[in-house]
Order: C-alpha cells, then structure tokens, then sequence
C-alpha cells in the first residue's frame, strides 16, 4: 500500500450531495465509517446492513452528528465521498486528494479551495497521528494531574498514621496511573480515529511533517494570532464569493491554511485542465 494518495486538480462540475444523518443510519456514529465505501460506491444495501448489525461503538455515536456524501465530476473524473458538510460548490476550483476506487472513480479524503484557502478533511483527520497524541496527553494528563493532587490533599489531612498515608499513597498511585493509561488511549482513539489518514492526506499535501501537522492550532494562526482579515498580506482575498458564502451549520472537519506547501514531485498530480489531461480522460 502507497504512503501518499493522488491529487486531481480542477473545477467541479455534476455535484450532488446526500445529507444524511443519524438517524438513517442509527445510533452508533462509527459504524457508518467501514460503510462508506458500499455507500459511494452506491451499494446501499450492503452500507445499510453493515451499519444495522454493528452496535461497538454506540459510545461515539454522538459524536459525528451527521455526514454527507457526495458524488461530483473533476474534469471527466468521478469523485466521491464523504465529508461533514460538503458545501462546495459547482465551479469552484480545488485540489482533491484521493484514492481510486477498486472498479471506477475516485473516492475523496481531502479537498483543498485555494482561492479562499479552505480544507475539507476525512472525519477525524484534523490531526497527524503524533499531534493527536500530544492532545490526548495534555488533556489527561491536567485531568488526571488535578485528580490526584486533590486525592494526596484528602490522604495527607485524613490519614493519623504513617503507615495508613504510605498504604493509600500507594493506592492511589497506582490507581491514578491506571486511570490516566485507560482514558489516554481511549481519549487519544476518539481524538483521532482519522489520524492514520490525516498523516496520509498532510504527507500527499506537501507537509515536510505531516504526523504533527494540527489544523486546529492552524485556523488560530490564521485568524487570531497573526495577522488580521484587514491587513493586504493577508493569507486570501477575503472579498471573494467563496469566502463570503455562509457555512452551514454542524460544521467540523473543515478549516483554514496559512500557506499550502508545494506539493512534491513523487505525487501523482492529474490537472484536469491541461491540454494532454483532457485528452486522456476523453474530454
């Protein structure tokens, strides 16, 4: 299996786009993920059974309140797949990372709008897999830190004996560590069920380090601790439609770049709009 995916370059055309929710695919929010592929694939019985009969992660269910899938024409090439919200539109100019799919077509784990610098990820795929878990430590570990502060506090004011303090220092040791081991790896896993895929989409895009690449600190660059929307070096022009367009509602997984590094040489580009391209793809 290839470390990188391809990218296609060009204007988007035939968009249809499928809002479909939780509540056509049941409670547990994860088990639609494995069904993607039957379902932009357009085998919806197999999505819908596959779906219906896995209950493991009713836990996360929540948390992806609903996706959209969609089907669209880069150039004479089909893309599909899925995204939170997928409010691109017909005529806009992207960079879409993808796979090719087993029979026909392409299936979809990133589109890059460069004219107002916008990113549409693969669920969970705001993160490399090496910055997902430097969050999923610091936001347990300040958790589980507190806690057991607060837990030596009680023993020191509670325990009369010093064998009594040293019994439950070591108690609560070990159980602190434990608990700080179980909710860091299941924190880490509901984080960043897309990491694997961000450091594949961050690797495809140019980043020279895609495992610690955070699209989350990123749209604070672009917009909080840099420069400002009014300045002329801004990172886009923030007067174009695209950007003036208003965002659906329920959106994650989409962001803003700073700059897009370039895209390496061994990545295979198709750019729908030259001239030996549309001769390729029939057009």
């Amino acid at each position: 299996m290839s470390d990188y995916f391809q990218i296609i370059k060009g204007k988007i055309s035939d968009l249809k786009v499928i809002d479909t929710s939780l509540a056509v695919f049941g409670s547990g929010a994860l088990n639609g993920l494995p069904a993607i592929s039957h379902a932009v694939m357009g085998d919806n019985l197999a999505a819908a059974s596959q779906v219906a009969t896995s209950n493991r992660y009713e836990d996360e269910s929540d948390f992806l309140n609903s996706v959209q899938y969609f089907t669209c024409k880069i150039g004479n090439l089909e893309v599909r797949g899925i995204f939170c919200r997928a409010f691109f539109r017909n005529g806009d100019q992207v960079e879409v990372v993808v796979e090719p799919c087993e029979e026909d077509g392409y299936l979809a784990y990133a589109l890059r709008r460069p004219i107002d610098h916008r990113l549409w990820l693969y669920p969970w795929a705001m993160k490399g897999s090496k910055a997902n878990s430097r969050a999923a430590l610091k936001s347990v570990g300040l958790f589980t830190l507190l806690v057991y502060l607060c837990i030596l506090v009680t023993i020191t004011i509670l325990a009369k004996q010093l064998s009594a303090f040293i019994a439950a220092f070591t108690v609560s040791t070990a159980v602190s560590t434990l608990f700080f081991l179980i909710t860091y790896f299941w924190y880490k896993k509901l984080l960043g069920g897309g990491s694997k895929e961000a450091d594949k989409i961050f690797a495809t895009l140019g980043y020279p380090n895609p495992k610690t690449v955070d699209m989350e600190k990123e749209i604070l660059e672009v917009f909080i601790n840099n420069k400002s929307e009014s300045d002329p070096d801004f990172y886009f022009d923030t007067t174009t439609e695209e950007y003036l367009r208003e965002d659906p509602d329920g959106v994650k997984w989409v962001t803003f770049y700073r700059e897009a590094p370039p895209i390496p040489d061994y990545i295979t580009v198709i750019d729908t709009e030259l001239d030996d391209n549309l001769d390729d793809n029939g057009i």
